[in-house]
């Protein structure tokens, strides 16, 4: 059974791995510590630490659903939890000291660049400790982990297909990133889509610009804003909860889209019953956190997850791609949506190259 402990709130990787790196480590990678669960337990017990809270409609969202998907198949060989820091980054280390310091799961997983120091720090303290760190470059050479495995999703493949849908759609020729707070990753988001715009037309204008926030959905709204009032017709809202009021702005402005991010947001907004935003929302760039947490678990579980490995994850396998609804046929058309689809072949062939911010 799960220890309680008051200060933590309590509320997926295809059969083969693809594109695998070991980041530059010297150390090869090797069998992590036997878990509890190995020696006589009768379940796998799984963390997800959300440095954030649920209803994001995109990247916590995708990854709580991997969750469920975990318990949905393996319930027999599986219990998880999902835990919510909040988004009061000044409780955040204390927070996750207390999920180590519990002992109670086999499986922590824990992700994002604001993580990544203090996690580093843990899972030298805790080195029985297996832990699943994502969505940011784990650097084995200077932290050799044997516990550790980190889950790098290839936004910027993603990103590059949906710029080119971007720039497609757009009849301006100005269209717009809207990023929540300026890292690596989100900048890679940038990279990709940038490129990818440019690469069906060279002329258009590609603006960069920044909520400073992934919680704050005024922000998203207001920088949206001032992006449509410009002539920016297709806005990628990548930004968390704060990319949310991206979609309240584009309702404003005639003959404008947004592009959600990580979950098929234009699906949600229909089954929520807002089709405003749904019809609003051109494509998503799909992060699926879900299939990368749901097919690390199977490997977990047949043996072949390695550890001391950063494992990246991109359209080749499906981790990451561009949703299709009915905005999204309606705006273009069925030529374009082939070319769509063959360029996302190209990439996972390799034959296109898309440019990072790693």
């Amino acid at each position: 059974m799960k220890k309680l402990f008051t200060s933590v709130l309590a509320g997926m990787m295809a059969l083969s791995m693809a594109a695998c790196s070991n980041g530059g480590s010297s150390a090869p990678a090797s069998a992590a510590p036997a878990s509890p669960a190995a020696e006589g337990n009768d379940k796998i017990s799984i963390a997800l630490c959300v440095n954030g809270t649920l209803g994001d409609k995109s990247f916590f969202d995708s990854g709580n659903e991997g969750m469920q998907w975990i318990e949905r198949d393996f319930g027999d060989k599986a219990e998880t939890e999902v835990i919510e820091f909040s988004y009061d980054d000044t409780t955040w280390q204390s927070k996750l000291e207390n999920v180590f310091m519990s002992e109670d799961y086999d499986i922590i997983i824990v992700g994002t660049y604001d993580m990544l120091g203090m996690t580093v720090e843990l899972t030298e303290e805790y080195p029985n400790q297996k832990v699943w760190f994502y969505d940011e470059q784990w650097d084995f050479d200077a932290n050799p982990r044997e516990n550790v495995i980190s889950l790098l999703f290839k936004q910027n493949e993603g990103s590059y297909v949906v710029g080119y849908m971007a720039a497609m759609a757009s009849k301006t020729n100005h269209i717009s990133f809207c990023g929540g707070m300026s890292n690596t990753v989100l900048l890679d988001f940038f990279a990709g889509y940038e490129q990818g715009a440019k690469a069906y037309n060279p002329d258009i204008v590609v603006d960069e610009t920044w909520m400073d926030s992934f919680s704050d959905s005024s922000k998203g709204k207001d920088v949206a804003s001032s992006s449509y009032s410009q002539g920016v017709d297709v806005v990628f809202a990548c930004g968390g909860s704060a990319g949310l009021g991206v979609f309240e702005a584009a309702l404003e402005y005639d003959d404008v889209y947004v592009i959600g991010v990580d979950g098929d947001q234009g699906a949600m907004w229909e089954a929520a019953g807002e089709k405003a935003k749904a019809d609003k929302t051109l494509t998503s760039m799909t992060k699926n956190v879900n299939q990368g947490f749901y097919d690390t678990f199977k490997q977990e579980l047949d043996g072949t997850l390695e550890y001391g490995k950063n494992y990246r994850l991109g359209v080749n396998g499906g981790y990451v791609g561009a949703a299709v609804t009915s905005t999204t046929k309606a705006a273009l058309t069925d030529d374009q949506l082939k070319t769509v689809e063959d360029i996302k072949a190209k990439i996972a062939d390799g034959s296109i190259d898309v440019a990072t911010a790693f």
